[in-house]
């Protein structure tokens, strides 16, 4: 499939398991990827992949089974994903920042009965035990001792036993579920969405045709994968004969480095990971690397330029979601328009629609919507809620909840989410979720969190809450709160405890309100307090009593 995009092939010769066998037959001594000083060819790693296969299987797992993964990037977890998909299994990726309420909604939402975790993780889903009822069996990748025997254990080293490592040749169709991925729920909790083999797969061959990747180019792959990037840039590696550079995580300190090392070509960078580079000291060599593309989501436009000139490269961009695709696009080739997210893909239509979804006028803001040309280009819905799935495709269009523009000359405009949804360094984030866990504590009566613009790009988040009649709250202790029941992203920065909010006359909070207002005077921020989120903790510069 080398130097052939998306285009060129039937659904039936584009999935996650034929990329991968096609490309092991074809040049199976070609390396994959390099990890830490270790390279694994194609040949090698398929192999490995149907050794995992067959030893998945002896331990129950076969076409249909849904498991949860939360684990941390690394080999073993790639080699596992591909295992699933060669049974016909689906898999679960779950946030490994994920612990509580918010493990339980998806564990149980994705009807997965099996998961495999991080010994780092294993303690959240064992003192869970007694609320999966689904689940019968936990794989642990490392070592840990479980507390509860009403579930099944057994060691991650039984999936790497010596086993046959020929291809299974097992019939897996196109439109089967390869996946679950959450994405925010925005005004409701995460929603699982359903990911086809063929879907998965067009993804990454998409990724490659917007960024004109070839067989010299090097990828550089730092995102987890429980979000869909890391899945898509692993897709489009094997599709077109691609090296992949495998990290656990993104370091801005190291990063140059790595990419001069393995001759990095392209990478993605969401959030406000351009912010984070150009914000590192220039050196005289910073274009001195060959990085040629640099899929930039979102494209900042106040630094686009400066970007480009100081690491001497392209920066390309797409407006699109784990739903929807990629249904709008900028490669390196096409014209820059600042703020623009592109034109429509040839593979999907996009239309905006006014709120009883007629399509407007060009140049107007209404809600983008989308449908593909090629059959399974779309997730096929949200597991376990029908009503949403029904909701958002109604009259035969996906409904984003996102509003945008197209001008006259066909170039498309982000402006805005159309829900309560955020996001922030490349996590999304559901206003609800903060907000249902925040009312937790006994002294919250209600709350309301909203988006505040970062100065990386994206978003923070400003939690409002009234107190119950009697109590009285201390902002540290509201903070100790949140840290101890939302991962570490969802952590608000800024903290209000207000009298009452803006209300419709149905006593609806009017968020759009707070967001025009934005934090006033009385808010209290954690950073300026000295609380700071790194490497996913918090933390302060005096000894604290907040734990997680």
């Amino acid at each position: 499939m080398n130097g052939r995009y998306l285009s060129a092939y039937e659904p039936d010769d584009v999935t996650m398991v034929r990329l991968l066998e096609r490309r092991a037959a074809r040049a199976g001594d070609t390396v994959f990827y390099t990890w830490a000083d270790t390279a694994e060819t194609v040949g090698a790693f398929n192999a490995r992949v149907n050794r995992m296969a067959r030893n998945l299987d002896r331990l129950g797992v076969s076409a249909g089974t849904h498991v949860a993964v939360i684990m941390n990037t690394s080999p073993d977890y790639l080699a596992l994903w591909f295992a699933i998909a060669k049974l016909g299994a689906v898999e679960i990726p779950i946030n490994s920042a994920y612990h509580g309420d918010l493990l339980i909604h998806q564990l149980a939402t994705s009807r997965a009965t099996a998961v495999v975790v991080d010994s780092d993780y294993a303690q959240r889903v064992d003192a869970l035990a007694d609320q999966m009822p689904g689940v019968d069996h936990v794989v642990v990748r490392g070592s840990y001792r479980p507390s509860d025997a009403r579930i099944s254990w057994s060691d991650f080293t039984a999936l790497t036993l010596p086993n046959d490592e020929s291809d299974l040749g097992r019939d897996v169709p196109c439109d089967s579920i390869a996946g679950v991925i959450f994405t925010s729920g925005t005004t409701g909790p995460s929603k699982g969405v359903l990911l086809s083999h063929h879907y998965l797969a067009a993804y990454g061959l998409m990724y490659a045709e917007v960024n004109r990747l070839g067989s010299d180019d090097v990828i550089f792959n730092f995102l987890p994968f429980f979000h869909i990037g890391a899945k898509f840039l692993t897709l489009a590696a094997l599709a077109m004969d691609v090296q992949m550079r495998l990290a656990p995580r993104l370091s801005v300190s190291t990063f140059w480095a790595e990419c001069r090392q393995y001759g990095v070509t392209n990478f993605i960078a969401v959030g406000g990971i351009c912010n984070m580079l150009l914000a590192q000291p220039p050196r005289h060599d910073d274009a001195a690397t060959r990085l040629r593309t640099v899929y930039a989501v979102p494209d900042p436009a106040d630094i686009h330029a400066e970007f480009e000139t100081r690491f001497g490269c392209r920066m390309t961009t797409v407006y699109g979601s784990t739903e929807v695709g990629l249904p709008i696009t900028r490669g390196p080739d096409d014209d820059y328009r600042p703020g623009s997210c592109g034109r429509v893909s040839q593979y999907y239509e996009v239309v905006i629609l006014d709120e009883r979804d007629n399509a407007v006028p060009s140049g107007t803001v209404g809600q983008i919507a989308v449908r593909p040309r090629r059959p399974f280009m779309l997730g096929s819905g949200y597991i376990g809620t029908p009503e949403r799935t029904v909701e958002s495709w109604r009259n035969l269009w996906l409904h984003t909840g996102d509003t945008g523009r197209i001008d006259a000359d066909g170039w498309c405009w982000f402006e805005d989410r159309a829900s309560d949804s955020m996001r922030r360094r490349g996590e999304n984030i559901s206003s609800q979720e903060v907000e249902n866990l925040a009312i937790k504590h006994p002294a919250v009566a209600e709350a309301a969190a909203v988006a505040v613009a970062s100065s990386l790009g994206e978003d923070e988040v400003w939690l409002l809450v009234t107190l119950r009649d009697g109590f009285k709250l201390e902002y540290t202790d509201l903070l100790a709160h949140c840290a101890r029941t939302m991962p570490y992203f969802m952590i608000p920065r800024y903290f209000e405890i207000v009298t009452d909010f803006p209300r419709t006359p149905t006593a609806k909070v009017e968020k759009y309100r707070l967001r025009a207002a934005g934090p006033g005077p009385g808010v209290w921020d954690r950073e300026s307090e000295g609380w700071m989120l790194r490497r996913g903790e918090l933390v302060h510069d005096r000894p604290s009593a907040i734990a997680r």
